[in-house]
């Protein structure tokens, strides 16, 4: 949603936000008209994603370990196998 508004900043502070038509502040010279995007926040979708991907990333690190781990068995075995 874009809507315009009326915002006053204290350095990179937000001290106030008026509505075009219900101004709290009167012709105050450090409030100006901006336009802005409001996007909502879906936090509970985000939390439920993050976990699913550690879920799917936990298990591709399980299989890497396991091949690394077969790796180095087999490579030991041959290394056996020309013992001098």
């Amino acid at each position: 949603m874009i809507k315009r508004v009326w915002a006053k900043f204290d350095g990179m502070d937000l001290s106030c936000v008026c509505d075009p038509h219900h101004r709290k502040c009167k012709d105050d010279k450090g409030c100006n008209e901006y336009v802005v995007k409001f996007m909502e926040i879906e936090r509970e979708d985000k939390l439920k994603e993050a976990v699913r991907h550690l879920d799917q990333d936990t298990k591709k690190l399980k299989r890497g370990m396991k091949r690394f781990e077969s790796e180095i068995s087999k490579s030991i075995k041959g290394m056996k196998k020309f013992k001098i």
